[in-house]
């Protein structure tokens, strides 16, 4: 389980008498795990991209690599459940955080993270050919659209 908001409720919750966050079905988790490793994702790609800004003397390769491997992981991660019932319900907040994760790396150079991961990228077709993405896609994005 990754971030502290989910961590602590989760924790509050283990003795049955909820204090600080409103009581979770199993659901809830799955879907909070799901979007805090969405969120997880687009953060490790903003720390490579704000790294990679720097001159490159000042550049860490220490946390380039920590990133890169973060998001490949991951990326592996949301190839096994873009099949599953969580990613295939109506997008809520951890789906778009997801979907703007992926574009954010192609946009900012990372790379495209749904390649050899074909239910990612069917996934990631789908969310994008959602009438609000598109209106809100990047200036970056919607021209690599019009490019293929």
């Amino acid at each position: 389980m990754e971030d502290s908001q989910l961590i602590c409720a989760y924790l509050d919750r283990l003795d049955g008498k909820p204090r600080f966050h409103r009581p979770s079905s199993e659901r809830d988790w799955a879907y909070g795990r799901l979007e805090a490793q969405a969120r997880s994702l687009c953060d490790g790609i903003a720390v490579w991209a704000r790294e990679m800004s720097r001159l490159e003397s000042e550049r860490s390769p220490t946390v380039l690599a920590h990133e890169a491997a973060r998001a490949q992981r991951l990326a592996n991660l949301f190839e096994s459940k873009a099949g599953t019932t969580l990613l295939q319900e109506p997008p809520a907040m951890g789906h778009l955080v997801l979907a703007v994760a992926l574009e954010f790396a192609r946009d900012r150079g990372f790379g495209d993270l749904t390649d050899g991961r074909p239910q990612l990228s069917a996934w990631f077709a789908r969310m994008r050919g959602l009438p609000s993405l598109r209106a809100t896609a990047s200036p970056v994005s919607r021209g690599s659209e019009a490019r293929k």
